[in-house]
């Protein structure tokens, strides 16, 4: 991928990526609202000085001048507001519990929605034919560049591509049969590869390229091991020699063990076309598939994002794996435009899908911490104090506002590495 360039596309497809999740989410709760018969003030996108308004009927529709979220301010909403203000039989906080419940979580599920029909849409359109890389074990072992896909490693037929890695790692470098089939229909070929060791850590000091070759650990040829083993396969417990192919030119650093990060490679580019869900990335699918595809990709994601999550707060997890807030989905953003439109959109389904999600958890001041509320009101049959409630919120909001910084600071860190 290329870096964090602004142009007027990447400009223009933030923006559009911002307006679209947030639009649809506030739109989520702004329809489900006014169908439970509660009075709408305000729906706004954005944050801070008004940009443009326009008053139609009893709701005021405001483009404010920070993309970064938008509200539906509903006649009281807190139980809080002054008579004058807290909207009569239509108040919010006089709804039953059922509609308010319904209300909240509309934001979060539009966006779960929007994430389903856009991974339809990229599977139903397809993607390019998965490549393979000059120079790599397959290319060596005569597999055509492209038009073909991975069917089966060590004779285990599969085309996911985290089996295949898995499979590929079982090998130990040593020679492993990977057996192609085309892209569309046909038969199939089977080449014998000898994986190659690549790295794949990107917090090594002093760096090494992404995906670059490794040839030699502490001078000698790579071992044929696990990497989770290659470190204690050599001697010592100090920093490792590393050797990697720089074009035809080898270059050696020294790296501390414990960032060793490295993977055996067939030279095998799944899905060129879109990176981000090789499942996306496959050749296109008849309506009915797709849309199998588009709703189950969803629940596998969620399921991700919390293994993710998980790995995130153990005491030995992934450095690769860190937080990225608004900073960093403009890099991500800006890079799928330089790319193709079934990346961008597929970003735009995650960005969605984990945007719905996060507000979803039951957190103090986001959807789901209302949505908890209302459910305490309706197990208690009674409502929880609107001034307690107020005050978890406000926490809520301070703790996400460090969390927003904590992130964004990393974000910058790594931008400017």
């Amino acid at each position: 991928m290329t870096g964090f360039v602004f142009t007027w596309q990447s400009i223009g497809g933030i923006v559009l990526m911002l307006l679209v999740v947030i639009s649809l989410h506030e739109g989520g709760h702004f329809v489900v609202a006014k169908w439970a018969g509660i009075q709408v003030d305000e729906f706004s996108i954005g944050f801070g000085p008004r940009l443009a308004s326009r008053q139609r009927g009893e709701t005021r529709y405001s483009l404010r001048l920070l993309p970064f979220g938008g509200y539906v301010r509903m006649a009281g909403m807190t139980g809080l507001e002054p008579e004058a203000d807290s909207g009569g039989a239509r108040a919010f906080i006089r709804a039953s519990s059922g509609k308010r419940a319904a209300v909240v979580a509309a934001g979060g599920i539009t966006n779960l929605i929007l994430a389903a029909v856009i991974f339809a849409f990229v599977a139903a359109v397809g993607g390019p034919s998965p490549q393979v890389q000059a120079g790599g074990g397959l290319a060596t072992a005569g597999a055509p560049a492209t038009g073909y896909q991975i069917a089966g490693v060590a004779g285990r037929p599969t085309t996911s591509l985290t089996k295949i890695r898995d499979l590929i790692q079982l090998s130990r470098g040593y020679p492993v049969r990977v057996e192609m089939k085309p892209w569309g229909s046909g038969t199939p070929k089977t080449y014998v590869v000898t994986p190659e060791l690549h790295w794949v850590g990107l917090g090594a000091k002093p760096a090494i390229p992404v995906e670059a070759e490794i040839v030699a650990l502490n001078g000698a040829p790579v071992p044929h091991a696990t990497p989770s083993s290659l470190a204690a396969a050599l001697s010592g417990t100090g920093p490792v020699t590393v050797t990697y192919l720089d074009g035809a030119k080898r270059v050696s650093v020294s790296v501390a063990r414990s960032q060793l990060q490295t993977e055996w490679q067939v030279g095998y580019l799944a899905s060129p076309g879109n990176p981000l869900l090789a499942s996306l990335g496959g050749p296109p699918a008849p309506w009915y598939q797709a849309l199998g595809v588009g709703i189950w990709t969803v629940p596998t994601q969620i399921g991700s994002t919390f293994v993710n999550l998980w790995t995130l707060i153990t005491p030995h997890h992934n450095p690769n794996l860190q937080l990225t807030g608004p900073v960093g989905i403009a890099q991500e953003t800006s890079i799928a435009t330089q790319i193709s439109m079934s990346v961008y959109l597929t970003l735009l389904g995650l960005i969605s899908l984990n945007l719905g999600l996060f507000n979803l958890l039951p957190i103090p001041f986001l959807d789901g911490g209302r949505l908890f509320f209302v459910v305490l009101e309706w197990v208690r049959r009674r409502r929880v104090s609107p001034r307690l409630e107020a005050t978890v919120h406000t926490v809520g909001l301070a703790l996400l506002l460090m969390l927003f910084i904590y992130v964004t600071f990393g974000d910058i860190s790594r931008l400017a590495r």
